[in-house]
């Protein structure tokens, strides 16, 4: 098995990015010329929602490693939110408005594919509804 070195994936049109949200979460991202990608978040102590935000013709699909994510979704105008645990996932297809809080402590792997286009549109509805949200009662 040879190593590949960051410039050989970049020659193969692999890049990396690494951030620290606003949010407190830490993202690891790998990602493809082909629009294709790879996230592994965790969580800190700082926690919050994310920013809403929906995919037109990207599939999303989640994953939970370890601790608690809440996946909150616009579908049909109701508000939907899912409750994962570890070993949970969840897939989310294009057209679907969305967003995600994490425990403290939780790590969450995030898929993304279907489009080689930039995808994320911001969705202010569901941040709007996502304020009046109980967080600790979901949890």
């Amino acid at each position: 098995m040879k190593r590949l070195s960051q410039k050989d994936a970049e020659d193969f049109g692999i890049r990396t990015a690494h951030h620290e949200m606003d949010n407190g979460e830490l993202r690891f991202r790998l990602t493809s010329e082909r629009g294709s990608s790879y996230i592994l978040t965790q969580s800190t102590a700082k926690n919050g929602w994310q920013n809403a935000h929906v995919h037109y013709r990207k599939n999303e699909f989640y994953l939970v490693e370890e601790g608690t994510v809440l996946i909150a979704r616009l579908v049909d105008g109701e508000l939907k939110i899912d409750k994962l645990e570890k070993n949970d996932h969840l897939y989310i297809p294009p057209n679907i408005p969305h967003n995600v809080l994490m425990s403290e402590g939780a790590i969450l792997h995030t898929v993304k594919y279907g489009s080689q286009e930039e995808d994320w549109n911001p969705c202010p509805e569901l941040d709007r509804l996502l304020c009046g949200v109980d967080i600790l009662s979901l949890r």
